[in-house]
């Protein structure tokens, strides 16, 4: 939970440019808010657990920012280029940013290890409780909704994603997104079954801290169940996971090569501002 809530953070330069900042330096409050909300941290654990995701935090500003602004004035100076966006080159532009995930993945699997090891009956059923319900809205809004709510859904978010770049869809570009939605289906059954064998590994993985394993055979499990969440490591999973990458990179291609030279200006535009702020970030932490 804490990586996939770092993770948010780092998705909300791409969600809300102008509540970045506001937003990234609240995000101390915020996730120590989510950690007791998850785990029920008793007042042993509370403080060393908000002392290592401020290291997380403060190392994510000095080391991280600066290496996602890279990454997204590297996509600005694409854009400014007219040729016509390849999905490959969507595909390794997607892979930097994975790397990134990759390796804030294996800094909160070092920190939080010494946390999780302390972990009893309390977070256990905290954490069951918090993935039920978590189950019990993805089921009800995917599996068991009406197949047109699910349709509009899907669409509704798929646009707002894409006009936070481009700015308002063309007809063309709309239709495009709709047809894409209608060939790909949801697949929601398998994505819950999917979502819940991943939490009973990480359950697995507070059952056997809580047996006695040790901060560094903890580390070493998460980080490798952290790894599996970018690069599943199950044949049939990584298929599907790669086969859904390259279709949206696609998608992604065809609707900024249908964009109109206003659309990609905002697109640029947009890159350059989170790019700064990612910047301005990174110095307020390092003059701290």
């Amino acid at each position: 939970m804490i990586r996939s809530v770092l993770i948010v953070v780092f998705l909300a330069l791409v969600a809300a440019c102008s509540g970045v900042k506001l937003g990234y330096n609240s995000a101390d409050k915020v996730l120590a808010w989510r950690m007791d909300d998850w785990f029920d941290l008793s007042d042993g654990l509370r403080q060393p657990a908000r002392d290592r995701l401020h290291r997380v935090l403060a190392w994510h500003r000095r080391e991280e920012l600066p290496r996602y602004a890279d990454i997204l004035r590297s996509a600005e100076r694409r854009l400014a280029d007219p040729a016509p966006l390849s999905a490959a080159e969507l595909l390794a532009l997607q892979q930097q940013v994975t790397g990134r995930l990759q390796i804030l993945g294996g800094r909160v699997a070092d920190e939080f290890a010494n946390v999780l090891v302390q972990f009893g009956p309390a977070q256990r059923r905290r954490l069951l409780a918090r993935l039920d319900e978590n189950n019990d809205e993805f089921r009800q809004d995917y599996v068991d909704a009406d197949a047109g709510a699910v349709r509009k859904r899907r669409i509704d978010q798929m646009v707002d994603r894409y006009q936070f770049w481009l700015g308002r869809l063309s007809p063309e570009q709309r239709t495009h997104l709709e047809q894409w939605v209608d060939a790909r289906g949801t697949d929601a059954a398998w994505r819950l079954s999917l979502r819940q064998d991943r939490q009973r590994a990480f359950v697995g993985i507070v059952d056997e801290a809580a047996r006695g394993k040790s901060p560094p055979q903890t580390a070493s499990r998460l980080r490798a169940f952290f790894s599996d969440l970018e690069t599943p490591s199950a044949p049939p999973v990584r298929a599907r996971h790669d086969e859904g990458e390259r279709a949206r990179a696609q998608l992604t291609a065809d609707l900024f090569n249908m964009a109109t030279p206003a659309q990609r200006d905002k697109a640029r535009e947009r890159l350059l501002r989170l790019a700064e702020d990612c910047l301005a970030l990174a110095g307020q932490g390092a003059a701290s």
